[in-house]
Formats: C-alpha cells, sequence, structure tokens
C-alpha cells in the first residue's frame, strides 16, 4: 500500500498518465449494437457490479447498466445487510430489485459468508479471539444472516455467492475459524438451500493475477468433494479472474479451459463472477488495450463454447470507478470495458465479438 505522500504525488500526476496509457475512442462507439442484445438471443448473462456509493451521482451508470447488461451483482455482505444484531438493512437490495424489474434483469448476491472485514463490527471479529462466540452462537448467527438475506432476495436474484474465497489466507476468517472451515460452508450452503430450494448455489474463489491457476483448481475442487460429504448443495462455481498483462500465463487460456472441464466432471456449472485486466503502467506492455480486447474476446469466446458456462461478469462498470484504483492504488488502471466518460474501448468489442459469434 502506498503511502498518503505517495497518494497525493499520484493523484497529481494521474492525468498526465492516463493521457498517456488511455485507450483511443474506437470508431465503432457510435454502434447500436450492445452486449444485452446478442447476450440475451443466446440465453447467456452478461453482468457488472452495482455500486451504490455511484450509480445514484451518475446518470449514464443506470442507463449504461440498463442498456449493455441483463444481469447485475449486488454486495450482500453481512456488514451490509445486518449493521446491527436482529436488524437487518435491505435498502440497497430493494433499491436493485426496484431498478431490475424496470428493467428486465436478475440479480447476483454476493457474498453470504465473506472474510472479517465483510463481517458488522458488533461481531467483534478480530484474528485471535473471534468476539469471543462459541462454535453454537456462531452457528445461530450464520443460519439467521443467511435465512434473512436469501427469502428477502426472493426471485429477483438468479443465484447467490454462498461462500467467497474460501481458499484465501485467513479461510473466511472467524467463521472457519470458529466453526471449521469445511463444516462451515456446508452448513452455509444447507442454510442458503432451506431458504430458497429453486436458486442456484455457488462457491466461488479467485485464482491468480496470470490466469486460473492449476494448482488452485485442483485444491477447490478437492475442497468441494469434501463439502459435499458433509451435505452441502453446491450447484456452480465461480471463478475470479482479476488479470494483469504483465504476469500473464501464455496458456491462460488452456487454463480456464482445464477449470471448464473440472467444473463438468463435477456436475457444477461455471459462472465468470468478476473479470477485469490491469493493462499495466505505461511502456509495460505493447498494445496493451489491443492485448486487453483479446484477454476479454478469449475468455468470453472459451466460455460461450462451453455450453456449461452460463454468465460473464466485469468486475466494473467504468475505469474510473475500478475497485483497482479505489482498493488497490492502481491510479492508472483501466481494466474495464468502458473509460471514466462511459465510452466504448476496444475490449467492449472484444466481448462483444465473442457475443457475435454465439455458443
Amino acid at each position: 500500500m502506498r503511502t498518503n505522500l505517495k497518494k497525493s504525488v499520484g493523484a497529481a500526476i494521474v492525468a498526465a498518465l492516463l493521457a498517456l496509457s488511455s485507450p483511443a475512442r474506437s470508431a465503432e462507439s457510435s454502434s447500436s449494437e450492445t452486449l444485452r442484445q446478442y447476450a440475451d438471443k443466446l440465453g447467456f448473462g452478461i453482468a457488472t457490479v452495482i455500486q451504490p456509493r455511484f450509480w445514484n451521482r451518475q446518470p449514464q451508470f443506470k442507463s449504461t447498466l440498463a442498456r449493455e447488461f441483463n444481469r447485475a451483482l449486488t454486495i450482500v455482505t453481512m456488514r451490509q445487510t445486518q449493521p446491527e444484531r436482529g436488524h437487518f438493512d435491505f435498502d440497497g437490495m430493494d433499491s436493485a430489485s426496484r431498478f431490475a424489474k424496470e428493467h428486465n434483469m436478475k440479480l447476483f448476491g454476493a457474498a453470504l459468508v465473506y472474510r472479517n472485514d465483510s463481517s458488522p463490527d458488533w461481531l467483534h471479529f478480530d484474528p485471535l479471539l473471534c468476539g469471543g462466540w462459541s462454535a453454537q452462537e456462531l452457528d445461530q448467527i450464520l443460519k439467521e444472516q443467511i435465512e434473512n438475506v436469501v427469502r428477502h432476495g426472493g426471485d429477483d436474484y438468479y443465484a447467490w455467492e454462498v461462500v467467497n474465497e474460501p481458499l484465501a489466507p485467513g479461510h473466511n476468517g472467524c467463521w472457519g475459524r470458529v466453526l471449521g472451515q469445511d463444516n462451515m460452508i456446508a452448513k452455509a450452503f444447507q442454510y442458503a438451500r432451506q431458504a430458497n430450494p429453486n436458486v442456484p448455489l455457488l462457491l466461488n474463489e479467485t485464482f491468480g493475477q496470470a490466469g486460473v491457476d492449476k494448482d488452485r483448481t485442483d485444491q477447490f475442487f478437492e475442497l468441494i468433494a469434501r463439502v459435499r460429504k458433509l451435505g452441502a448443495h453446491i450447484d456452480a462455481v465461480g471463478c475470479q479472474m482479476h488479470l494483469e498483462e504483465q504476469q500473464l500465463h501464455a496458456n491462460y487460456v488452456d487454463e480456464f479451459k482445464y477449470f471448464l472441464n473440472q467444473a463438468r466432471q463435477a456436475g457444477l456449472q461455471v459462472q465468470i463472477t468478476e473479470m477485469d485486466v490491469y493493462q499495466g503502467p505505461p511502456g509495460a506492455v505493447q498494445d496493451p488495450y489491443g492485448k486487453q480486447k483479446d484477454v476479454f474476446y478469449n475468455i468470453v469466446h472459451t466460455c460461450l463454447k462451453d455450453s456449461n458456462c452460463t454468465s460473464f461478469t466485469v468486475f466494473g462498470i467504468n475505469d474510473d470507478l475500478t475497485w483497482l484504483r479505489t482498493n488497490k492504488d492502481l491510479l492508472d488502471a483501466n481494466p474495464v470495458l468502458f473509460d471514466g466518460q462511459y465510452n466504448k474501448k476496444p475490449a467492449y468489442y472484444g466481448v462483444l465479438d465473442a457475443l457475435k459469434e454465439g455458443r
């Protein structure tokens, strides 16, 4: 993490950096074609993330969301939905549901269980004591949280990300520590299934910035086999791809195909739940936006060629709002499909080309 001084310097020169590195606006940007137009024909999910801090401030956020996407990811972590014990705040979910109904969209809820910093302060989760909760107490809190959120979401949600990043360091923090990681995952899926037996339930994982790491893929499906034996009913798996061009493996497409094959053998559908592609600092990669377009095309094309891969979510609606800038201090990051003025980038046309080719 950079220091505040470095942030100030970075903020002062970011305009110059972006002027040097931002993609040229495509001549195709006036096209009336949309991602949603072709995704709808294919019965394929195309999504981005609802960012409540911004979508009420930028009129183009909502208009772009409705025009280009038929699905949207909403953040439903416990910190957002149960800020005080027993008091549920569903304002964000309800706002998203109203928008989705108005525009014939479906929602994806992420995540019912994540790490300590996505949990509310009243849990007093810390790395050592975990708030002093017993396993029995925390199990009951887990059950109440999942059941309330899933029931409230109802039919507006096409799927739930029940547990996110179980292989990450800390293994879901205090949830995994107190309840036991495998046991906690199994219970979380059981509670979600009881709350809504008709909606697909998903286990999500991240696999690195260079591709979909094969060893981590193997660990992930070994985990799934274990928790299924404990009673977890898992319908689908989520594959995060926060890729960086400088690190990208030459065989990144084959790595993704391996993941798809493992999922098919396990009887699980696949959703690309989070994808962006950091182009690197100026001069680091030759033709960075041409390569970015190719990467998006290759991943979406590969997904579409496997009928078991059902949706694609780009993680952020435009470059100015990317988490890589706000959370990771990568002030030069332009990792998604639209620039800060909602102009279509080459990456947009990579996804569009893949959708136009179809399955």
